[in-house]
C-alpha cells in the first residue's frame, strides 16, 4: 500500500519541480531583460576615455600642443589659484625657450607615456622672467617686496626675497626655486622651503652651523 502511494505521488512531485524550474527561469529572464545594458556607443566612449587622446610616437616642435600630454600644466593656465594663470595669454614656448633641451628630452617619447612632474634636463631661463616686458630686474622686484615678511627666520630676521645676500650658495636660487608656476602651493611655503634646504636650522645667519 505504501509503495502504491509513492508511485501515485511521484508524477505530482515531478510536475511541481518542473513548474518551479519554469518560474525561476522566467523570473531570471525578466530581470536580465529589464537590466540596463551597456550600448556599443557607451562601451566605445569608455574605451576612448581610458585610452590616450593620441597614440604613437611624439615629435616635439615649437608648435606642439603641450597640454595634450601635460594636462595638469595646461589646466593651470586657467586656474586662478596657480601663478601660471597670470600668464594665460602666453604660450608655453614663451617661457620654456630651451628648444634644443626640450627636443632632447622628448626624444623617444610616445603618446600615453608617463609625463614628468619636474624639469630635470631642461630649465626655464631666469632671463626670460626678468625682461622689461615681464617682471623687470631683481632691483625693481626688490623695491616691490621691500616690506615682505615671507622670509622671516626663527630669530626674527627678515630677508627681502628679491634682495638676498650675494654669495656662491645663492647663485643656484632662481625664480623657479620659490615660484611653482603650475601649482597652487602657497608662495610663502615654497619660498621658505627653498631657504630651508640650506638654512635647515631655521636661521638665515651664515656660518653659525658649519665652519
Amino acid at each position: 500500500m505504501k509503495n502504491g502511494n509513492l508511485s501515485a505521488q511521484s508524477p505530482s512531485k515531478t510536475l511541481i519541480a518542473i513548474f518551479v524550474v519554469i518560474v525561476i527561469a522566467t523570473t531570471a529572464a525578466c530581470v536580465y531583460g529589464c537590466a540596463p545594458k551597456e550600448t556599443s556607443e557607451q562601451a566605445t566612449a569608455q574605451s576612448d576615455e581610458e585610452a590616450p587622446v593620441m597614440q604613437g610616437d611624439f615629435s616635439f616642435s615649437a608648435d606642439s600642443d603641450c597640454a595634450t600630454c601635460h594636462a595638469t600644466e595646461g589646466g593651470s593656465m586657467t586656474d586662478g589659484n596657480c601663478p601660471a594663470a597670470n600668464h594665460a595669454a602666453q604660450s608655453c614656448i614663451d617661457c620654456h625657450t630651451d628648444i634644443d633641451g626640450l627636443t632632447s628630452v622628448h626624444d623617444g617619447v610616445a603618446y600615453g607615456d608617463k609625463t614628468a612632474k619636474r624639469l630635470k634636463k631642461t630649465v626655464v631661463d631666469e632671463a626670460t622672467c626678468l625682461t622689461d616686458v615681464c617682471h623687470g630686474s631683481y632691483e625693481a622686484l626688490a623695491e616691490k617686496t621691500a616690506s615682505s615678511t615671507i622670509l622671516t627666520d626663527n630669530d626674527g630676521t627678515t630677508v627681502n626675497p628679491h634682495d638676498m645676500p650675494v654669495n656662491e650658495d645663492h647663485e643656484t636660487i632662481d625664480c623657479g626655486s620659490c615660484h611653482d608656476m603650475h601649482a597652487t602651493d602657497d608662495i610663502a611655503k615654497t619660498a621658505q622651503k627653498a631657504c630651508q634646504s640650506c638654512h635647515h636650522m631655521g636661521t638665515y645667519e651664515c656660518y653659525t652651523c658649519h665652519e
